[in-house]
């Protein structure tokens, strides 16, 4: 079962966070009040949004603490670029050139491509 091994603080309006170091419970309040959003991190790595009377130090702190495993980030901006290169080519379409053979290469639907390429994006959100 998860549990929780860090809290960060997000401001919405200046769209930013950071690990939460203050504990004291008057003052998440205040922040709370002003706007502040604060997020268990748990130790499987999921986020939840939580209230400021619901924030206590975790028992973790002080440890080592990984905030994305390398494949997460390099599977989703791999799945990213192809949806981006997909769409590129519904944009700017390029004629179709030889390969090295001078064979002329397959045809391919730069709609369905991006199709595809979006439903890879779309699978990997699914496994997490």
């Amino acid at each position: 079962m998860a549990y929780i091994v860090d809290y960060m603080a997000h401001d919405p309006v200046g769209n930013v966070e950071g690990q939460l170091t203050c504990y004291d419970a008057e003052a998440l309040a205040e922040a709370e009040k002003n706007g502040m959003v604060f997020i268990a991190v748990m130790s499987d790595g999921t986020r939840k949004v939580v209230k400021a009377s619901e924030v206590s130090k975790p028992s973790s702190q002080g440890k080592d603490f990984v905030f994305v495993q390398p494949t997460y980030v390099d599977k989703r901006t791999a799945a990213t670029v192809a949806c981006f290169d997909a769409l590129s080519a519904i944009v700017d379409p390029q004629p179709a050139t030889a390969d090295e053979t001078g064979e002329g290469t397959e045809a391919v639907d730069p709609v369905e491509a991006f199709k595809a390429a979006l439903a890879a994006l779309k699978a990997l959100e699914a496994k997490e």
